[in-house]
């Protein structure tokens, strides 16, 4: 490993100040924090380019994933983002504004609605997933494959107890 970084930094000082605290787990999850918001810096800037937030890019690209033809419930796309129903009405004005996504009337629901993607949404989150790709790709350049499978197993573990069945 080149050189030191700022996890060794902290590990080192608080072993000096303190030699009974045990500070390994700074050596993972510090170096988790610091990987996941260097993804997330990287990701957001692509996304930028192409005009769309975070959770933009999370709610096209999961209509473009379930591939459902009459359109997702919201409530359903809340759910696998996480959110509240009113953030999420928001989100979807926004996208519906900017021609990526169109709400029609749920055949089975008279009071709900299913969104789905129109084919300029269909086409940038087509395009925005490459580019999130592209940039997941050179981040874990550096690891081989056996290392990837390595440390997405090691991962998968670890959130095991945060994660419903």
């Amino acid at each position: 490993m080149a050189g030191g970084d700022a996890v060794d930094r902290m590990v080192g000082e608080w072993t000096r100040r303190d030699p009974e605290l045990d500070v390994s787990p700074f050596e993972v999850v510090g170096r988790l924090l610091l990987c996941a918001d260097h993804c997330h810096r990287a990701i957001a800037s692509v996304l930028r380019t192409l005009g769309l937030s975070y959770g933009d890019f999370d709610v096209i690209n999961t209509l473009r994933r379930r591939g459902d033809p009459q359109g997702t419930n919201p409530r359903e796309l809340a759910r696998s983002s996480l959110i509240t129903s009113g953030a999420m009405t928001s989100r979807l004005d926004r996208l519906e504004q900017a021609g990526l996504i169109a709400r029609s009337a749920d055949p089975a629901d008279r009071r709900g609605v299913l969104v789905r993607l129109t084919g300029q949404g269909e086409s940038l989150a087509e395009q925005a997933v490459r580019a999130v790709l592209e940039v997941d790709e050179a981040f874990l350049e550096p690891l081989g494959r056996r290392q990837r499978d390595t440390v997405a197993a090691a991962l998968k573990q670890l959130l095991v107890r945060y994660e419903p069945g």
